[in-house]
C-alpha cells in the first residue's frame, strides 16, 4: 500500500520540463521563450500532472470503497472489529466489510471453503484441524484473542453447580469436533471426567445459540441446557445471569492460548492481498485504540451499542479483553505463537488428530503454512511507515 509522493511527481516534471524548454546555449524551438515563463509553463504542467496523480489515487481509493464487500463470518464482534467499524478504520484503507453472524463452525467453514465467507474469525483449533484431518488449505493470519475467558458455564437452576455435577449429562457444543470441545475435554479431564464415559455432548450452534439456549434453560428441541463453553462476548453476558455460573476456566490449565484469530483460505490470500493487507491494518488500529486507556469510555460505549448490552457488562467485556493482559485480546492482533504451540498440542493430547503432529513444527510461519504471517507484517509494516 505505497502511497504516492505527489512532490516528487512535480519536482521531476518542473525539472524535465526546465531542461528541455529552457535557455540552452544551442537553441531550441522555445529558446526565445523567457525563462520565468518557462518555470511557469512547468508549474501549470505539473499541478495538472498532480491533478491526474491525485485522481488516480482517489480512483484506487473509490474502487476499494465500491468494490464487493468483504464477507467476514464470526461468532462475536471483537472489540477490535468493534473499533475498526467505529472509528472509520476500514473506512480509511478504503474497504468495506459485511458483517456474518457464524451459527456453527461447520457453517463456518462450509461457507469460507464455498466462497460465501472471505475471511473468518475463528478459533486456531479450527484452523488446524481442517488442515491436518481434511487437508483444507486454510491459514490463520492474525490473532484476535489468547483463549480470552474461555470457561465453562453451567445453568445452577438445573442442579448443577460443580463440574462432578455433569456425570451422565449432556453438555451443549458447537459441534463434536470443534475447538471449544477441545477445551471443554481438558478442563473436564483435569477433574477426572471423561467424555463418552462420565458425559456427552449435544451439539446445537455456535456460541451466540449456546447462550441463548443456557438462559432459556433448554434447546431448541427442548433439551436440557446443564451446561457450554463460553467465551468473551458471551461469557460477560452470562456471568451477569443469576442462575448461570461460570465454574471453571480453561486459563487454569493451558495458557497462552490461542483462540479466536483471523482466517482465510489460501487461495483467497492469494487472490487478493491488497485487500486483506487493508482489512488487517484496520483491525490492528482498531487494537490499539481499544488499547489505549485514554479511550476506555468512548470504548465501553461502543462495545454496548455493538452488542446490544448494558454499560456494566460492557464494562466486563473491556476488563476481561484489553486489561487481561494474559488472556485477553492480543496486542496487534498478532499471533502468540507459543499458544498456537500449546493449542494444537491440546488437540493432540485429546486424539484431535488422525496422524502425530510435531507442534513446534506446525505452528511455524510460512506462506504455504498453516500460520502465514505475511499478511499481518504487511499490515503492520504498513502503519509504522
Amino acid at each position: 500500500m505505497q502511497k504516492v509522493n505527489y512532490r516528487q511527481w512535480i519536482g521531476t516534471i518542473i525539472f524535465i520540463t526546465t531542461f528541455l524548454y529552457g535557455p540552452s546555449k544551442k537553441g531550441m524551438v522555445y529558446s526565445k521563450m523567457k525563462y520565468s515563463g518557462v518555470i511557469a509553463l512547468a508549474f501549470v504542467l505539473a499541478v495538472i500532472a498532480e491533478g491526474f496523480v491525485g485522481a488516480g489515487s482517489a480512483f484506487v481509493s473509490q474502487a476499494h470503497a465500491s468494490g464487493s464487500c468483504i464477507q467476514y463470518g464470526a461468532f462475536g464482534k471483537s472489540v477490535s472489529y468493534i473499533e475498526a467499524v467505529n472509528q472509520g478504520y476500514f473506512a480509511k484503507e478504503g474497504v468495506s466489510v459485511c458483517y456474518n453472524q457464524v451459527t456453527s463452525s461447520t457453517q463456518q467453514i462450509n461457507s469460507l471453503l464455498s466462497g460465501q465467507y472471505d475471511i473468518i474469525s475463528s478459533t486456531a483449533d479450527n484452523v488446524v484441524n481442517q488442515d491436518v484431518n481434511n487437508n483444507q488449505s486454510i491459514q490463520v493470519i492474525a490473532g484476535i484473542d489468547q483463549g480470552a475467558n474461555l470457561d465453562l458455564v453451567v445453568n445452577t437452576n438445573l442442579g448443577i453447580n460443580s463440574i462432578h455435577d455433569l456425570e451422565g449429562k449432556a453438555i451443549l457444543v458447537d459441534a463434536p469436533n470443534s475447538g471449544f470441545v477441545i477445551a471443554l475435554e481438558k478442563i473436564m479431564a483435569e477433574n477426572g471426567m471423561y467424555l463418552n464415559q462420565d458425559y456427552t455432548l449435544n451439539s446445537v450452534g455456535g456460541s451466540k445459540i449456546r447462550y441463548q439456549d443456557m438462559v432459556a434453560g433448554q434447546t431448541s428441541t427442548g433439551d436440557p441446557a446443564y451446561a457450554t463453553m463460553l467465551a468473551a462476548p458471551y461469557i460477560e453476558q452470562a456471568r451477569a445471569v443469576s442462575y448461570l455460573s461460570d465454574i471453571a476456566s480453561l486459563s487454569t490449565y493451558t495458557e497462552p492460548y490461542q483462540g479466536t484469530s483471523i482466517a482465510l483460505t489460501q487461495s483467497y490470500g492469494q487472490r487478493n492481498t491488497d485487500t486483506v493487507d487493508r482489512f488487517l491494518t484496520a483491525m490492528i488500529m482498531g487494537s490499539m485504540y481499544a488499547a489505549n486507556s485514554n479511550n476506555q469510555s468512548a470504548v465501553i460505549a461502543d462495545i454496548a451499542n455493538a452488542d446490544g448490552v448494558s454499560t456494566q457488562i460492557a464494562a466486563n467485556i473491556y476488563a476481561d479483553t484489553e486489561q487481561n493482559t494474559a488472556t485477553g485480546e492480543n496486542v496487534n492482533e498478532q499471533v502468540n505463537q507459543q499458544g498456537l504451540v500449546n493449542t494444537i498440542n491440546l488437540r493432540q493430547e485429546f486424539g484431535g488428530f488422525n496422524t502425530t503432529v510435531d507442534s513446534t513444527q506446525l505452528a511455524q510461519p510460512g506462506p504455504n503454512a498453516i500460520y502465514n504471517d505475511q499478511y499481518w507484517q504487511e499490515a503492520y509494516q504498513d502503519l509504522q511507515n
